[in-house]
């Protein structure tokens, strides 16, 4: 048990990581500067669940269960209504 709790934190950790990783590179890729701490904190978290969203769909697309692959643009950072907005759609 003791180890499963070990490979479970080391995995957490390593993710984390990644993820911090991955949001430094977005924000580089795409020019991307916050007004705040707590605006940047935020836009993290819908980058991350953006994220998320993406290699779910990924995993279904490499089980033959989608038909396109989905990556990270410059709206990953951004509330489905936010991009919906931004796109001049209504609800």
């Amino acid at each position: 048990m003791k180890l499963f709790a070990l490979i479970a934190a080391v995995l957490v950790t390593v993710n984390a990581s990644t993820d911090k990783d991955q949001w430094v590179a977005f924000k580089q890729t795409h020019g991307k500067t916050y007004k705040s701490l707590l605006e940047e904190r935020t836009r993290f978290g819908m980058f991350l669940n953006n994220l998320r969203t993406i290699e779910e769909h990924n995993a279904k697309y490499d089980k033959g269960e989608e038909t396109y692959y989905m990556g990270v643009n410059q709206f990953a950072d951004m509330t489905a209504e936010e991009f919906r907005l931004m796109l001049g759609l209504q609800n």
